[in-house]
Order: C-alpha cells, then structure tokens, then sequence
C-alpha cells in the first residue's frame, strides 16, 4: 500500500508541473496575440478565447492538483502547516487563480492589465517556489547541519586506493 501511495503523490505532482507549464506558457503567448488584435481583424479575440481554453483550465488543473498534493502530504504524515511560507503560497495561488479567472473577459474588451497582473503574479509565486530556501526561515528546534572539514588524503596516485567501509543497510520493511 505505501508504494501506490508513493506512486500516487508522484503522479499528481507531474500532473502538478505540467498544468502549471501549460498555464504559464499559454499567458505571454496570449498577451502577445492580443497586441496583434489591436492592427488585425481577423485575429480579435483569439487572445481571449486561448487565456481560457489554456490559462484558465491549467491553472484550475493546477490548483486541484496542489490541493490533492497537500492532502496526500497529510496523509502521509507531513506537516505541511508548520511551513509559513505554504500559507501565503496558498492565498498567492488562490489569488493567481481569481486573476486567470478574470482575464479573459478583460481580454476580450481589449484591457490586458488583469492579464498581465495575473502573469506578473505567477511569475513572483514561481519565483518563490524555484527559490523557496532564500524565503524560508531556518527552524530553531532544528540545529544547523555542521559540515564536517575534509581532511587532505596524501596517497600516491599509484598506490591501490583505501579500502573504504560499506555503508550498514537495513532490511526494508514490510
């Protein structure tokens, strides 16, 4: 049972990463095609009819997906609550979807700032999440991890090298 669960968390993060893909590749393409809306008839409103076939579904896509993830973290165990920076993730993704939700009636009335917040948005919350160690605090109760110094090893390079000792291996468990 725990490797379908394993399997499972895994599934739902790539689904996870592909929706946000396709979301945040969609949103330039869109805004682009809606500077070209403004000089050529044939293509008005393409821009809004992609922000919400592509933008909109694979943010909803996305957001289902994050929220199964957190939910399977709990499951599993983790306390996915004791991090400060999920709670304001939340509220930025929750607002990053509003956003997207809202873009394409703008869009289609030729207004590209609620496109453009919602794209500068998923920039920062990807920012946040690519670099998520510099946002961070470091956990008190936790000490720090102490590197140890490597100590130089003087040995001739046509020496046989150190025997080294095996790492102890447990027995997996059932």
């Amino acid at each position: 049972m725990p490797d379908f669960i394993f399997e499972f968390h895994c599934f739902v993060a790539w689904l996870h990463f592909v929706a946000l893909v396709i979301a945040g590749g969609a949103m330039p393409v869109c805004l682009i095609l809606s500077g070209f809306e403004e000089t050529h008839e044939d293509v008005r409103g393409i821009s809004a009819v992609l922000w919400k076939k592509l933008a909109v579904w694979g943010m909803r896509c996305a957001a289902a997906s994050g929220v199964a993830l957190l939910i399977i973290n709990l499951a599993r165990g983790h306390e996915s609550f004791s991090q400060p920076i999920l709670l304001s993730l939340i509220a930025l993704a929750g607002l990053l979807v509003w956003l997207c939700e809202t873009a394409p009636k703008a869009l289609g009335n030729s207004k590209r700032g609620t496109a453009l917040l919602a794209m500068a948005l998923f920039l920062v919350v990807s920012f946040i999440v690519t670099n998520r160690g510099a946002f961070a605090k470091s956990d008190p109760a936790r000490p720090d991890v102490v590197d140890q110094p490597i100590a130089p090893v003087h040995q001739s390079p046509l020496a046989p090298p150190a025997p080294q000792e095996a790492p102890a291996v447990s027995p997996l468990e059932s």
